[in-house]
């Protein structure tokens, strides 16, 4: 598949966007290993995965697992970036992606392998990562951003602002009243 005049969305360098990570950890790592929907495999890059809300980022990481302990969240830390730099996303969610063969069935099948595979196409067009719907938002409101840099754990890119904490209790909050997730105490 060529990607040439792939539809695309430039991420402002100005914009937030949202990861929830374990919180011994700097929430950098860029995975190759095929584990993650848009790992361009063998391609000798990875990817790190962030949403445009803060939402989006709590549905990627507890997906379907709807009955949370609050050590859970505990253990998790909220980072938000701008990364200072546009970047520019091959964007899965605009209707133009369909000339290209692009259904939402890429950002939503369990099998990963066709997902991958267009990650490595985008990486080799030059996109500094992919945009799509997050997949267990069945409104397909959110978005996430999975960006393409060296595999493995990293430093925060040159230029990037960022924060890193506790999950505020806000975003909890919208969780539990959009979603129906419940945050069970510790006994």
């Amino acid at each position: 598949m060529t990607l040439r005049r792939f539809p695309q969305r430039t991420l402002r360098g100005d914009r937030q966007i949202h990861r929830i990570h374990r919180a011994d950890t700097t929430g950098w790592w860029f995975s190759a290993d095929g584990s993650g929907r848009f790992d361009p495999v063998g391609a000798g890059k990875g990817a790190c995965y962030f949403a445009e809300d803060p939402l989006g980022a709590w549905i990627e990481v507890f997906r379907r697992q709807m009955l949370l302990r609050d050590v859970v969240l505990n253990d998790r830390a909220l980072l938000s970036v701008a990364l200072g730099r546009g970047v520019r996303l091959a964007d899965l969610t605009s209707r133009r992606a369909l000339q290209f063969g692009i259904t939402a069935s890429l950002g939503a099948d369990p099998d990963y392998s066709s997902s991958q595979a267009f990650a490595v196409e985008a990486l080799r067009a030059g996109f500094g990562g992919i945009r799509y719907f997050v997949r267990h938002d069945p409104a397909q409101k959110l978005f996430g951003v999975a960006l393409f840099g060296e595999a493995g754990p990293s430093a925060e890119p040159a230029g990037a602002a960022s924060v890193s904490g506790a999950i505020p209790e806000d975003l909890v909050d919208q969780a539990r009243g959009r979603f129906g997730y419940r945050i069970v105490p510790r006994p």
